[in-house]
């Protein structure tokens, strides 16, 4: 689709078909069982998570269609007022799925050669000058990819063998395959304007991902450790997390549109800063997602950045 030349963002072929749009954060709560058992349910979760090199290609798909819609914006400025939610949803698309690839854990040697890639992409990136987050939260947010043994690429560095296919996934050269029941997330396209706007337009409810994460938070410090704490209940701890910071990095991502949102932010903001035990990683993340936010929110209305005097 994306191999069609066009000169502008009038000259684009729109899709009139109804393309549902789903995020990757938005997507690891569809990812729960349909089990009564809270715990099991949370538990089973960290054996449902995409692949990163799944994500990743998702993730840089859109990123390349952001860009690509930049580029014919830059052509015909006059046409940008017309498609600049498109741009904000494939923005809030890519973001989130980069916040994902760092939240989500490794789960397999493909994962952990994604996750050193990534590391030594960002360091090469930051290194450079060329980062679009603060440099030191992009650190803390890469602290995820550093483990004791793990994977450890250097500037330079050939591919291990056995990674070839792996680095190419990475690159964007093969791209994830669609899930064959299309309800997951895919890699969308400016020609699916229509549906991306309708979504961007149908906004989650912040406040309802706030109480939702808060909820998540509490069933953590109630599953109290036993004496013999048992794999599953790591696991669920880890799997409640995960979608608690999932929800925290939605909240920051979407644009406030109400003072209820911004507040919802500004909770968001004290939370994190509280949970001083969790891992710095994801409170990173919740900090990379509330600054894209805010930048979308930057361009007026209907977006809101202050409330009472007080900016956000």
């Amino acid at each position: 689709m994306t191999d069609i030349i066009t000169s502008s963002l009038r000259d684009l072929a729109f899709s009139t078909s109804t393309v549902p749009v789903l995020d990757e954060l938005a997507a690891l709560d569809a990812l729960l069982p349909e089990i009564p058992d809270e715990m099991e349910r949370n538990a089973a979760l960290l054996e449902r998570l995409p692949s990163l090199l799944d994500l990743r290609g998702r993730a840089l798909g859109h990123a390349r269609e952001y860009e690509r819609f930049l580029a014919l914006a830059e052509v015909d400025p006059s046409a940008l007022e017309d498609r600049v939610i498109t741009g904000n949803a494939l923005a809030i698309l890519a973001h989130a799925g980069e916040i994902a690839m760092l939240l989500v854990p490794s789960g397999s040697p493909e994962d952990d050669f994604a996750q050193a890639m990534l590391a030594k992409e960002r360091a090469r990136q930051y290194g450079a000058g060329s980062g679009v987050h603060a440099p030191e939260l992009m650190t803390r947010a890469l602290r995820a990819t550093v483990r004791p043994g793990g994977l450890r690429l250097a500037t330079g560095a050939r591919v291990p063998v056995g990674m070839e296919m792996a680095a190419r996934r990475f690159r964007g050269e093969v791209l994830p395959a669609r899930q064959e029941n299309g309800t997951g997330p895919r890699t969308y396209h400016l020609e699916d304007a229509f549906a991306l706007e309708a979504w961007f337009a149908a906004a989650p409810d912040l406040v309802t991902l706030l109480e939702e994460s808060r909820a998540l938070f509490a069933s953590i410090e109630a599953w109290s450790e036993p004496e013999e704490p048992a794999p599953s209940w790591y696991a669920a701890r880890r799997g409640a997390l995960i979608l608690a910071y999932a929800k925290l990095c939605r909240v920051g991502l979407w644009p406030a549109r109400s003072s209820n949102d911004l507040i919802a932010k500004m909770a968001v903001e004290r939370l994190i800063s509280e949970r001083a035990a969790d891992p710095h990683s994801m409170r990173a993340l919740v900090e990379i997602a509330l600054g894209v936010g805010r930048r979308i929110a930057r361009q007026g209305p209907p977006f809101v950045t202050h409330i009472s005097g007080v900016a956000l």
